[in-house]
């Protein structure tokens, strides 16, 4: 008997947790979003499976709703069961509802199908450690939801987050061969201008020097130019001499055919200058600071 209304209030639980994952999807409260899931986070459809990050992941869900006006969906016909040593399935239909701003033709998106949230318990309680999302049939053109300067936002999310997650390959994919980085405010000892290859020796030596890297995005907003975005984000780094870096910075991107050509960095010099030791940072460029 205990067992079976253990089970109940599982259900009940996860039943709950897959409900706040569409609310909260829908709300874009992101930051309460990321909570529901584990660390890492096993997603896509079911021919394109990928693990990610849980912060990367709806990163990537934020930016893709920036296109849109609204989003709604409902969830419904939760199946739940349970699994060995603290898991759990649950399967659900949804239906989604997807706004964009056309004025020349009917702006809705519409999709309906089926998740399935694979859930593991934690001290915190039920989370979600992957979601596939299986598509039955969609109606509408998807472009309507564009706005300009998306693919600017999505490029310089998908850079950071790579030098997040020390992945070179991908975050040197997103810059152009001869992209141009410009840190008009640098203060001595830090470059203020760095070319091509400087460029990727740059984030190469960060890589390998810091012991922990994080570069949280705050949002991004795009630009009357559809190649320019702006994106707000931290830095949280330990240094190799083991003390925190903290700082917050401002990246004005412009995106060509998919990579970055220019990365203009403002952030504050102050807070720089006096965590950074002058021979910790990373000089070398054109018209660098002494």
């Amino acid at each position: 008997m205990a067992q079976s209304s253990q089970h109940s209030l599982d259900r009940n639980d996860i039943i709950e947790l897959c409900t706040s994952f569409g609310w909260l999807f829908d709300q874009q409260n992101w930051s309460a979003l990321t909570e529901l899931f584990a660390d890492e986070v096993i997603a896509g459809s079911p021919g394109e499976q990928f693990t990610v990050p849980r912060r990367q992941l709806v990163d990537g869900w934020s930016a893709q709703v920036a296109r849109a006006r609204s989003v709604h969906r409902q969830i419904t016909d939760h199946l739940v069961v349970p699994g060995a040593d603290g898991t759990a399935v649950c399967t659900a239909k949804y239906r989604l509802q997807l706004v964009g701003s056309a004025v020349d033709r009917d702006p809705r998106v519409e999709t309906s199908g089926h998740y399935r949230f694979e859930l593991r318990r934690t001290g915190a309680g039920w989370r979600i450690a992957g979601i596939t999302d299986t598509v039955v049939w969609r109606s509408g053109d998807p472009a309507v939801a564009a706005r300009p300067g998306d693919e600017a936002q999505q490029v310089a999310r998908r850079f950071l987050n790579a030098i997040s997650a020390r992945d070179l390959e991908t975050a040197f994919a997103c810059l152009a061969d001869d992209v141009v980085m410009d840190m008009p405010l640098a203060p001595p000892g830090a470059p203020t201008r760095l070319v091509g290859d400087q460029v990727r020796a740059l984030y190469t030596g960060v890589a390998a020097a810091m012991r922990a890297i994080d570069l949280p995005i705050v949002r991004s907003e795009a630009f009357a130019d559809p190649q320019w975005a702006l994106v707000e984000y931290l830095s949280k780094m330990i240094l190799p001499n083991g003390a925190d870096y903290t700082n917050h910075y401002y990246g004005m991107f412009q995106v060509v055919d998919g990579r970055i050509t220019v990365l203009r960095e403002l952030y504050d010099t102050y807070a720089y200058a006096e965590q950074v030791p002058a021979e910790m940072r990373f000089a070398g460029g054109e018209g660098e600071s002494r």
